[in-house]
């Protein structure tokens, strides 16, 4: 019978370290990308609503010249477009920040009309630097919008998301036919 004998060759524990060093690499690497997903998905949602409301910017001096994303109605007889600065002026009017709050109150269509006829309700002034006029920037749109509140109270918006309300209505369009 034979005897098999092992030795300790250098190249072979050479060979395992790298392997072990290899593996522990991209161990760790997986592990940062776990934790760097987690965070951005605990700090997207978790980190408050969506939007604040206009009521909310306006209470609070804290947001002056902080970047938020902030919602309201847009009020039609306040769009302004300066041609020779390619900016959009316009006032938003505060709607709740409550999903529940507006399906109650009739859904998204009825709470931006309602926002608009309330003459007590809180306006933000609106300026974007856009370039042109959006098709959907129109009276009783809901505009969610990038910025920063500056110290005349005045919303710098980078970004407006524009919702019409009659997009979104529960009416069948008349041109359906019905078979």
């Amino acid at each position: 019978m034979t005897d098999a004998t092992w030795e300790k060759n250098p190249a072979n524990v050479r060979a395992a370290r790298s392997y072990v060093k290899s593996r522990f690499i991209y161990l760790l690497i997986g592990l940062g990308l776990l934790v760097a997903v987690g965070y951005l998905l605990v700090t997207g949602t978790l980190g408050g609503a969506y939007y604040i409301t206009v009521d909310e910017l306006v209470a609070d001096s804290s947001k002056v010249d902080k970047t938020v994303r902030v919602a309201g109605a847009v009020d039609g007889d306040t769009i302004r477009f300066d041609q020779e600065t390619n900016t959009l002026h316009f006032t938003v009017v505060n709607i709740p920040n409550d999903n529940e709050a507006i399906r109650e109150a009739g859904g998204l269509g009825e709470v931006l009309h309602l926002a608009l006829q309330n003459p007590d309700a809180t306006r933000l002034d609106v300026v974007w630097p856009t370039g042109e006029m959006p098709d959907l920037l129109q009276h009783e749109a809901q505009a969610i919008m990038n910025g920063r509140l500056d110290e005349n109270g005045v919303f710098q918006a980078n970004e407006v998301l524009l919702k019409c309300p009659t997009r979104y209505s529960d009416d069948v369009p008349d041109q359906v036919v019905s078979q």
